[in-house]
């Protein structure tokens, strides 16, 4: 089932627009963190923590934040963070490959480097968002990687792997079950559990993951992430 073109275009920007809010496009109220400052003016949590900047930055995010601590001299006292790659992984660490929750329906029939190439592709994706709201993190997946199938993937229910994560991250081909299982790779790698929906059946696919005491749909393919309109009902196909 196609969408109309007129929606597909207004979806696909809505989704680029959610993507660039995501990278903190034009966002303003974010403070950096300066750790040498933050040892220096907090001599307690120094004291106790230490001084390499991933324990300061672990204090500040699990209760300075909440103190009222100044990240930085420029910082205001409580600010939000707006981290770097490099910060996000001092404080971060992505689930294991052998203990994801989704492990064999996620591999189909990669080998053992592929999937551990899909794997590191699925990290590196999720990175900017794996200290966000499960929200955040959820639209920010659905638009990386239709940005992705936007910028010269193909659509394919033949070639090889068109149904895994190797297919959509490596080859750049693969069908919607392979981007829902990219999809779910993203999602488990970061330690949150989804449904594959219909999966193994000759009809759409997409991710059914829990958001507080409600379900929402991740599914960039078919360009919606949002609360599921009823069980197992997708908006947009029947």
């Amino acid at each position: 089932m196609n969408l109309s073109s007129h929606f597909r275009r207004a979806a696909v920007l809505g989704l680029s627009l959610l993507l660039a809010a995501q990278l903190g496009v034009g966002a303003c109220a974010a403070s950096v963190f300066d750790a040498a400052y933050y040892a220096e003016t907090n001599p307690d949590v120094a004291a106790a923590c230490g001084t390499d900047e991933a324990s300061l930055l672990r204090h500040y995010l699990s209760s300075g934040q909440a103190e009222g601590r100044k990240p930085s001299a420029r910082g205001k006292a409580g600010d939000s963070l707006k981290l770097t790659n490099e910060q996000i992984a001092l404080v971060w660490s992505p689930v294991p490959l052998k203990d994801l929750a989704n492990y064999k329906s996620l591999k189909k029939k990669m080998t053992d480097e592929q999937y551990q190439a899909a794997y590191q592709e699925a990290v590196n994706l999720v990175l900017p968002v794996a200290l966000s709201s499960r929200e955040e993190q959820l639209t920010y997946i659905a638009a990386a990687l239709r940005e992705r199938f936007d910028s010269g993937m193909s659509y394919s229910m033949d070639a090889d792997h068109y149904n895994d994560p190797y297919g959509y991250f490596v080859l750049g081909s693969a069908s919607c079950a392979g981007c829902t299982r990219a999809t779910g790779l993203c999602l488990n790698v970061l330690g949150i559990p989804y449904e594959h929906v219909n999966e193994n059946q000759y009809s759409h696919q997409w991710c059914r993951v829990p958001v507080g005491d409600t379900y929402w749909i991740c599914d960039a393919y078919g360009l919606y992430c949002g609360p599921e309109p009823a069980p197992y009902q997708h908006p947009y196909f029947q």
